[in-house]
């Protein structure tokens, strides 16, 4: 689950600009192309974007409002297992996405008016269903469906690289890539989320 907030003040953006800017950052939060269909509308699925526009917003103990240069301050608020992964493309993209509904693309990236936080979310402080959950929860959430239409077999990948056995994403069998040994196989992983929930469901323990 993830859950992205926009404070901007009132009046700044009309209401196809606050449209725009949801639709915006739902897709910057599932921009991973080569993840299965089935991934991708799952983790939408799990996405919540919502905009504020407080009546009261100053800026060092002065007013900030429509006259004013516009501000922004994105807060997403993801599992904790994922906020190293994503804290980079998070505050990178949305920046970007504010940037476009400006009439100077470029202020965004001169002057601090856009503020976006990564909030990590402990396991067990978010939950649905009536029960608290975990990162490697809503990762099999968001594969559930790609997991039981493979049944254990994945298509051949190209040369030099892998298929997630969670999620169906191909990665690179570079130095870098995350990877667990099970039963004499190599598995790659296109995150330290998937990777998790496969070495929990195999009772495999992560290297430290």
């Amino acid at each position: 689950m993830m859950f992205v907030e926009v404070f901007t003040p009132r009046g700044t953006l009309n209401a196809e600009q606050r449209r725009q800017i949801g639709e915006r950052l739902l897709a910057d939060l599932m921009s991973v192309p080569e993840a299965p269909a089935s991934v991708i509308e799952a983790g939408k699925a799990l996405c919540q974007v919502v905009v504020h526009e407080p009546d009261v917003w100053t800026v060092g103990g002065k007013p900030v409002g429509p006259e004013s240069a516009p501000r922004y301050v994105v807060r997403a608020s993801v599992p904790g297992g994922w906020a190293a992964d994503m804290s980079d493309h998070l505050i990178k993209a949305f920046t970007a996405t504010l940037a476009d509904i400006e009439n100077d693309a470029e202020r965004l990236f001169r002057e601090s008016d856009a503020w976006v936080q990564v909030v990590a979310m402990p396991d067990g402080a978010f939950g649905t269903l009536g029960k608290a959950m975990t990162s490697n929860d809503v990762v099999r959430m968001m594969t559930q469906a790609f997991r039981e239409g493979a049944d254990g077999e994945l298509p051949a990948p190209p040369p030099g690289k892998a298929i997630d056995p969670i999620c169906g994403m191909t990665v690179p069998l570079s130095g870098s890539a995350l990877t667990l040994e099970h039963e004499g196989e190599t598995f790659a992983f296109c995150s330290h989320g998937c990777r998790a929930v496969f070495a929990e469901d195999h009772g495999i323990a992560i290297p430290a």
